[in-house]
């Protein structure tokens, strides 16, 4: 009885191995995997897809091949479920053609194109290949049609057309100097849409050289370039020349008139010798912007020249010390060859400072060196001081730095600043009549510290603002101010510049006293019993 179980335990233990190795090939052969299962390429592929019913658990076994369900094939697929084993034929297939969309294209001439530049989108489950039907034709301007072929990995074909647009751009493009600027036709032919970028407008037509030209040519930006060029001679009229031997003359000189749309200048074949005496021939060449020549002979004639100048209006003439001389405002000289004519004044000996009587030569010298020399004599007799003539100035100064608005003070101040302003400190220390100092500081606008104090008194004489001069205490040294009057009482007033800087306009005595007392420099020291003369207190 044992033996009987111990056998029937055997059977069942090898019945249960056997199962396990050959129970899915049998369980196929039982129709419950598909033996061979078909997909289209792209869409997705589960194990579960190969079970006739159920499978949810199944998964791909690593000896199952691998796949992708983009390319189309036969693939040998394992499968386990639970501890049953499967085996199936899965096979992936193209039937669907391929789908795209085209864009019109524009190229220039020459241009080299590939068919993705038409292909603005492919869709299909596999990779797409895609080729020329037929090669474009780019070397002839215009629009034509151009089929394009899209493969599958399935076989699958789809003919897409697309418009292809081919435009010239013309690189030689040139104009005669002066003619109308290109237009954009003269650029491009067979383009949809061309305009220049560039503003051709702004070009001179008339400049020769090779200019630089930015297009817009079918939606696309392109450099090009045209050429000014100048292939005409230059026209000129030409004339002789008498002239006196040594000026040297340039080619210019002989031409009186020319045409030519560009630059020209003008050259000698050969240069003339201008030292000969006589007749010679010269040849004029004329060149253009373009380089272009032309040729015309003149003749000049030299002549010797041994004339002396003449000289007129140098007569002897008298002006007052310190004046301006105006040595050759009535004399000139005059000369059979005025080119290069020589004329001045030697006034080497003559002091207009300090009266007395003074040679001066006039001497006029011509190019070819002969001279002339006029001697005259000039008086300088003692200044004669004209009052009216300082009242004059005097009152076209106020007239220029006054206002109507201004008060009395807002006037003195101008007076101020104006003496500050304008006249140049000197240190002349020399005694001068008052007339001569208010000369000096209005004409010549310079001088020392009396000449700053009389320039003031007759600006604030004339302006109308009471004044009265002031004299320091002599010691070594002189120096002089004035004290004016608004009707506030005697304030001291004074323009001369000081190296501390100190600004001396409507001061008190006080402040005076304390600018002694800072700078120890006694300027400022006067006699009390004698200023103000009108015994008004000096505030």
């Amino acid at each position: 009885m044992k033996k009987k179980n111990y056998l029937a335990l055997f059977i069942i233990v090898v019945a249960s191995l056997l199962l396990g190795l050959f129970g899915g090939n049998i369980l196929n052969q039982y129709n419950q995997v598909y033996k061979v299962c078909y997909s289209e390429a792209g869409v997705i592929v589960n194990p579960a897809d190969f079970f006739k019913k159920g499978g949810q658990e199944a998964f791909f076994t690593a000896e199952s091949e691998l796949f992708a369900i983009d390319v189309p094939g036969e693939y040998q697929i394992r499968l386990k479920k639970g501890w049953l084993s499967f085996k199936s034929t899965l096979i992936i297939e193209d039937t669907i053609p391929p789908a795209g969309s085209v864009a019109a294209l524009n190229r220039l001439v020459g241009s080299e194109l590939s068919p993705f530049d038409f292909v603005t989108e492919i869709i299909d489950a596999t990779l797409v290949s895609l080729d020329f039907v037929e090669l474009p034709d780019t070397s002839i301007p215009g629009r034509q049609e151009v089929k394009l072929r899209l493969t599958d990995l399935g076989g699958n074909q789809t003919i897409l057309t697309a418009a292809l647009f081919i435009a010239e751009i013309f690189d030689m493009v040139m104009i005669e100097a002066g003619d109308p600027l290109p237009s954009i036709s003269d650029f491009v032919s067979d383009a949809e849409e061309a305009y220049f970028i560039s503003d051709i407008n702004l070009l001179d037509n008339t400049e020769v050289g090779e200019y630089p030209v930015i297009l817009s040519i079918d939606g696309g930006i392109y450099e090009t370039f045209f050429t000014i060029v100048d292939t005409i001679p230059p026209i000129f009229a030409i004339h002789d020349i008498t002239s006196f031997s040594l000026h040297i003359r340039a080619a210019a000189d002989f031409v009186t008139e020319y045409d030519d749309i560009t630059p020209v200048t003008f050259h000698f074949l050969d240069e003339p010798d201008f030292t000969y005496l006589g007749t010679q021939e010269v040849k004029i060449i004329a060149r253009d912007s373009g380089g272009n020549e032309a040729v015309e002979s003149a003749f000049l004639t030299l002549l010797a020249d041994t004339e002396r100048p003449v000289i007129k209006g140098a007569v002897d003439f008298t002006v007052q010390a310190g004046d301006s001389v105006a040595y050759l405002k009535n004399a000139a000289a005059i000369d059979n060859d005025p080119i290069g004519l020589e004329f001045f004044v030697d006034q080497s000996a003559a002091d207009p400072n300090t009266p007395g009587a003074y040679p001066v030569r006039y001497i006029a010298r011509d190019f070819a060196g002969n001279e002339t020399i006029v001697t005259i004599t000039l008086t300088v007799i003692e200044k004669v001081y004209d009052i009216e003539d300082i009242y004059l100035r005097a009152d076209e100064i106020l007239e220029r730095i006054f206002t109507d608005e201004m008060t009395e003070r807002e006037k003195l101040w101008a007076i101020y600043r104006y003496n500050a302003n304008n006249i140049f400190f000197e240190a002349v220390w020399e005694k001068v009549t008052w007339l001569q100092a208010a000369y000096d500081g209005l004409f010549n606008r310079r001088g020392d510290c009396y000449v700053y104090a009389m320039t003031a008194k007759v600006l604030l004489d004339r302006a109308g603002i009471k004044n009265e001069d002031i004299e320091k205490i002599v010691t070594s040294s002189r120096h002089y101010w004035h004290l004016v009057d608004l009707g506030d009482g005697w304030h001291h007033f004074d323009t001369t510049p000081r190296s501390d800087k100190a600004v001396i306009f409507m001061w008190t005595t006080a402040q005076i006293n304390e600018l002694m007392e800072e700078t120890r420099y006694r300027s400022h020291r006067y006699d009390p019993d004698i200023f103000p003369r009108d015994r008004r207190e000096i505030r």
